[in-house]
C-alpha cells in the first residue's frame, strides 16, 4: 500500500511527464533494476579482476591447479555464484516488465 504522498507524487510526475501512471512506475522499476544490475556486474568484475581471470570457471581452474590459495578464493567463488544468481533474477524481472 502506497502512502498518500507517494500516490500524489506519482500522479504529479506522470502528469508533468505526460505519461500514464503505470508507465511511470514501470519505467522507474526498470531504471532501479538496471542500476542494481550495473552494481552487481561491477562487483562481479572486481572479483574476476582481483584474480586475473575472465570467468568463474577460470577461477575454479586456478584454485584446482593450486595457483591461488583456496582461502579466500573459494569464498569469493561463492560470492560470484550469488552475484550470478542475482543477475539472473534481475534479468527475469526486467523481462517481465
Amino acid at each position: 500500500m502506497l502512502s498518500a504522498n507517494t500516490n500524489r507524487l506519482i500522479r504529479e510526475l506522470a502528469g508533468s511527464q505526460h505519461v500514464p501512471e503505470d508507465t511511470l512506475i514501470r519505467d522507474a522499476l526498470r531504471a532501479l533494476l538496471k542500476e542494481k544490475k550495473r552494481v552487481i556486474q561491477n562487483d562481479l568484475m572486481d572479483i574476476l579482476l582481483r584474480y586475473k581471470v575472465s570467468s568463474p570457471a577460470a577461477l575454479d581452474e586456478k584454485i584446482k591447479k593450486g595457483t591461488l590459495p583456496e582461502s579466500p578464493a573459494w569464498e569469493d567463488r561463492i560470492v560470484l555464484d550469488n552475484l550470478e544468481e542475482a543477475l539472473r533474477n534481475i534479468e527475469n524481472d526486467l523481462a517481465s516488465l
